[in-house]
């Protein structure tokens, strides 16, 4: 067991890189990669307690920059759904959910790398209806932000308020996902231990990625993270079908 812990260390650290660059991305590294040999009903609760932690380690460089009317429906949303989401990771098995999840990582990440557009007139209901779908995927699987993300990238915000806006996103979301997790037994004293161990790793390489925020070409660094997504997650889902072919 100890050395699948060291192995998650090292994904937290380079999850974190990606999270200092860009806003978005360390879920669903985390989640993609970690689901592959540890339960997923352990990971999500771990990686919202780590995203709490990683918000408040970059809001208060952020916030001013956030586009706060768009993150309050958002936000609602995300409310009135997660307890969904967490319900399905509660009744699913590990094996459904993993494939489930890989699925959506899957389809999410195409969708960033076509570089869809929304093409809509963006209303209040818009971003309500985007905080609802965020807030199941946040549930069940931790990578709320993804479609948020999607979203947000669609409607043309500028890369500064990206990044601020999600920054706020995840910690309010968490927050919510903490709290239905606890609802359903599913945040133990044991668990609190170990995301506190990857405190440390996801520090230094969100420290590291701020600082390549402001020296790597965005347009390359989006390019890497989504192929990254986009491997991981072709993994899960290859790994779980074959599971239940074998089966």
């Amino acid at each position: 067991m100890d050395y699948q812990w060291l192995l998650l260390g090292f994904i937290v650290a380079l999850a974190g890189v990606v999270r200092g660059c860009i806003g978005f991305g360390f879920s669903a590294l985390v989640v993609a990669s970690a689901a592959l040999f540890i339960p997923p009903a352990t990971i999500v609760p771990m990686v919202a307690i780590l995203e709490i932690v990683a918000s408040v380690h970059m809001a208060f460089s952020t916030w001013r920059q956030a586009a706060f009317r768009p993150l309050l429906y958002l936000l609602a949303g995300t409310a009135i759904a997660t307890p969904l989401g967490v319900y399905a990771l509660v009744l699913l098995s590990a094996a459904d959910i993993r494939l489930l999840l890989s699925g959506l990582i899957f389809i999410l990440s195409l969708l960033l790398l076509s570089g869809w557009q929304y093409r809509g007139v963006v209303t209040k209901s818009s971003y309500l209806s985007m905080g609802l779908f965020a807030g199941i995927c946040n549930g069940a699987s931790a990578v709320g932000g993804l479609p948020v993300a999607t979203f947000l990238a669609s409607v043309r915000l500028s890369m500064t308020q990206l990044r601020a806006t999600l920054v706020l996103f995840f910690f309010a979301a968490d927050l919510i996902l903490i709290l239905s997790a606890t609802a359903h037994g599913l945040l133990q004293q044991s668990l609190v231990i170990y995301s506190v161990m990857m405190v440390l790793p996801m520090a230094l390489g969100i420290q590291l990625g701020t600082v390549l925020f402001h020296k790597l070409n965005e347009k390359t660094l989006r390019l890497a993270v989504i192929a990254l997504l986009l491997l991981l997650s072709l993994t899960g889902l290859v790994r779980g079908l074959l599971g239940y072919l074998i089966s």
